[in-house]
C-alpha cells in the first residue's frame, strides 16, 4: 500500500511546493539554452579568428619556415585558448613548424574543419585549402579550453538564477504573509460581529476571496432573519401566554374555598401553573436579552451588595426547600462592575435558583466572592463533565431533573454574562464533596 505525501494546508506552503520546483526546472532550460546559444557564439567568433589567422599565414613561402617563431608555452594553449599554427612546404611536407611542437597534430588531408583527438587533449583543427601557396596551412585550438569556457559562462548564468530562488521565496512569503495578515485582520472583525451586526462588512481582502465573504455575509443575513423571526415567536408567544396563564391562576385561587377537598391534586394543579408562569417569565427574560444588542447602559455596580440582595431573593425558596443558604467574602474592599443591574441579577438569580432546586432537603448552598471570581456551590447530585457544557443549551433538561425548571435559567444567565464579559464554568467541588460549582470568571 503506498503512502501519500501530506499535502500542505497552507498557502504560502503549497505556492512554494509548486512554484520552486517550477523555478528550479525554468533554470535549468535557461541554463540549456544558454549553453547551446553561447556555445554557438564562441564557436562561430573563434572559427572566424582561426581563418583569418590561416589566411594571414598562407602567403608565406617554403623559405620562412627555415626561421620559425618561439613555441607557445603550454599552459597558454591548453588554459588560455591560443591558437597553435602550424606550417607545411607544400614540396617537402618534411618540412614543418608548429606553435606547439608538443602537439602531435598531423596535416589533415582534406580541408576544413575536424575535430582531432591528440592524446588527452582533442582539438579543434582547421586545415586551410592550398590555393596555389606554398606552405599548407592549418591551425587549431583546444577543444577543452572552449568547453571550460562554454561551462563556466553556464555555471554563472545558472548561479544568477540558483541565487534568484531564495529572493523569490523571501518574496513570495512576504507577499504571502502580508496577504494572511489581512485575512486574519478581516477573520477577526468577523469573529466580532454576530447576528444583531447590520452593516455590511468593510473587510480588505483579496479580489479573490470576496465571493467567499459576501457569501458569509448572505449566510448571515439568513441567520440573522431565522433568529428574528425564532425571538419575535418566543416574545409573542410569551406575551400570548402571560394573559390567561394569569387569569387561570386567579381562578385557581378563587376555587380554593370550593376545592377543600381536593388535596394534593390541587396542589399539583397549583404547582403546574407556577411552573407554566415560571416558564413564560423565563421566556420573556430571554427574549428582552436577545432584542437588546445595542451598546449597554452599564453603571457601576457593588458585586457584594448584589449578592447579599440575591440572596435575600432566594432565602424564602431556601426556607421551602429546607435548604441553608451561606456567603463567604473572601474579596479585599470592594468589588465594582460596570453592568446593567438587571442582567447582572439575572445572572445570579438563576443560579442560585439552579443551585436550590438541585440541594436536596438538609443540604446547603453557599456563595463565595473573591477578586477574580464568584462560586455558586451546591450540595447536590453534581451533573457529569460530559453534561457540563449542554445544560446552557436552551430548553434542556437532564432526565433525571427536579420538578419545577424551565431548562432556559442557565442559558439565560449565560446570555447575561457574555453581554458583560462574565465566563460561567461548571465544575465539581474542590473538596471532594457531592455537588457542583457554578464559576462566573470576574473581567
Amino acid at each position: 500500500m503506498t503512502r501519500r505525501l501530506p499535502w500542505p494546508r497552507s498557502l504560502r506552503g503549497q505556492l512554494v511546493l509548486w512554484l520552486l520546483p517550477l523555478q528550479l526546472l525554468m533554470t535549468g532550460g535557461l541554463a540549456w539554452l544558454f549553453a547551446d546559444s553561447y556555445a554557438v557564439t564562441v564557436f562561430e567568433f573563434m572559427d572566424g579568428q582561426m581563418q583569418a589567422l590561416a589566411r594571414s599565414h598562407a602567403a608565406r613561402s617554403c623559405a620562412s619556415l627555415d626561421l620559425p617563431a618561439p613555441p607557445q608555452p603550454e599552459h597558454e594553449v591548453h588554459e588560455g585558448g591560443q591558437f597553435v599554427v602550424q606550417l607545411w612546404c607544400a614540396q617537402d611536407p618534411a618540412r614543418h613548424v608548429s606553435d606547439l611542437p608538443s602537439a602531435p597534430l598531423p596535416l589533415q588531408p582534406v580541408p576544413g574543419w575536424h575535430e582531432v583527438p591528440a592524446g588527452d587533449a582533442p582539438w579543434h583543427v582547421y586545415t586551410a585549402p592550398a590555393g596555389g601557396s606554398e606552405v599548407r596551412v592549418q591551425v587549431a585550438q583546444s577543444l577543452l579550453f572552449r568547453q571550460r569556457e562554454v561551462s563556466a559562462r553556464t555555471f554563472l548564468a545558472s548561479l544568477v538564477g540558483l541565487l534568484l530562488l531564495p529572493v523569490s521565496v523571501a518574496v513570495l512569503a512576504r507577499v504571502v504573509g502580508r496577504a494572511s495578515r489581512r485575512l486574519q485582520q478581516s477573520a477577526q472583525q468577523l469573529a466580532q460581529r454576530d447576528e444583531h451586526s447590520t452593516a455590511p462588512a468593510n473587510l480588505q481582502v483579496p479580489r479573490e476571496i470576496e465571493p467567499l465573504v459576501q457569501a458569509f455575509e448572505a449566510v448571515l443575513a439568513r441567520l440573522r432573519g431565522a433568529l428574528a423571526s425564532q425571538r419575535r415567536f418566543v416574545q409573542d408567544a410569551a406575551h400570548e401566554l402571560r394573559t390567561p396563564l394569569t387569569a387561570l391562576s386567579l381562578q385557581l385561587e378563587n376555587l380554593r374555598p370550593h376545592l377543600r377537598d381536593a388535596g394534593g391534586d390541587f396542589e399539583q394543579l397549583q404547582q403546574g401553573m407556577r411552573r407554566a408562569s415560571h416558564l413564560v417569565d423565563q421566556m420573556l427574560s430571554l427574549s428582552r436579552q436577545d432584542l437588546a444588542p445595542g451598546p449597554l447602559a452599564a453603571q457601576p455596580l457593588d458585586l457584594r451588595e448584589l449578592l447579599r440582595a440575591s440572596i435575600v431573593l432566594g432565602l424564602a425558596e431556601a426556607d421551602r426547600r429546607g435548604v441553608e443558604m451561606g456567603f463567604v467574602d473572601g474579596a479585599d474592599g470592594p468589588v465594582v462592575l460596570q453592568a446593567v443591574e438587571g442582567d447582572l441579577r439575572s445572572l445570579f438569580d438563576n443560579l442560585i435558583s439552579n443551585a436550590l432546586r438541585h440541594t436536596p432537603a438538609g443540604g446547603e448552598v453557599e456563595l463565595r466572592l473573591t477578586r477574580d471570581f464568584v462560586d455558586v456551590v451546591d450540595s447536590g447530585p453534581g451533573l457529569p463533565e460530559a453534561m457540563r457544557e449542554r445544560v446552557f443549551d436552551r430548553f434542556f433538561r437532564m432526565p433525571d431533573a427536579p420538578p419545577g425548571g424551565s431548562g432556559l435559567g442557565l442559558a439565560i444567565a449565560r446570555q447575561a454574562g457574555l453581554r458583560h464579559g462574565l465566563r460561567i464554568e461548571l465544575r465539581a467541588r474542590d473538596d471532594g464533596q457531592p455537588g457542583l460549582v457554578a464559576r462566573v470568571h470576574l473581567p
